[in-house]
């Protein structure tokens, strides 16, 4: 219920002050595990982004966010759990997949911070890594214009593109390596390319 209010009023915020585009909005599943993974430019990136599905998620952040009493209670509010980077986090990897094991939806920058060029960083595997184990579908998303959205530019123009669901039933129950995270990993960082 706090989820759904917050993000009716942050979406209200975001559309009075920028020119917002959303597309392929039907490519989102109802229902179902799901990783959404995006290209990431700016802070405002989650929000936009939540605020253009109509499910729930739970995305995956830095725990650094969390150490400022006002983010943390908004990004509290908007299902965000924190993350520590440079080392592994068992405890986030295992909230991560229950959110899909219990067909939730879970949200990955795999590039782990900021592009200050809005050319994309080197995606990690995780996001695949997380798919390929849950038998989750990958939705891939574009998303541009936020470093210069509102307050750095009134009605700024940001577009959030969701593409087509990638899914690989032919490595459900295989053996997964690195060759086969590298290869899906591959496929988005694509699919992302195609939509910017």
């Amino acid at each position: 219920m706090i989820y759904r209010i917050a993000r009716a009023i942050v979406a209200a915020f975001l559309t009075v002050f920028n020119s917002w585009k959303i597309e392929g909005k039907e490519n989102m599943p109802k229902n179902g595990p799901v990783v959404l993974v995006g290209n990431h430019i700016s802070n405002w990136d989650p929000l936009f982004l939540t605020c253009s599905v109509d499910r729930v998620v739970h995305f995956m952040a830095k725990e650094e966010i969390f150490r400022f009493p006002l983010f943390s209670k908004i990004f509290t509010a908007f299902q965000c759990f924190p993350v520590k980077r440079g080392k592994v986090d068992r405890n986030a990897l295992r909230r991560a997949a229950a959110y899909l094991e219990n067909n939730e939806v879970l949200g990955i920058y795999p590039e782990g911070t900021r592009s200050k060029t809005s050319e994309m960083l080197p995606f990690q595997p995780g996001a695949a890594m997380f798919a390929l184990r849950s038998n989750a579908v990958i939705v891939p998303v574009a998303t541009s214009g936020t470093r210069k959205c509102f307050p750095a530019s009134l009605r700024g123009k940001v577009r959030v593109c969701i593409g087509k669901p990638l899914h690989y039933p032919e490595l459900i129950d295989a053996k997964i390596g690195n060759e086969e995270m590298q290869r899906v990993t591959a496929d988005i960082v694509e699919s992302i390319r195609k939509m910017l």
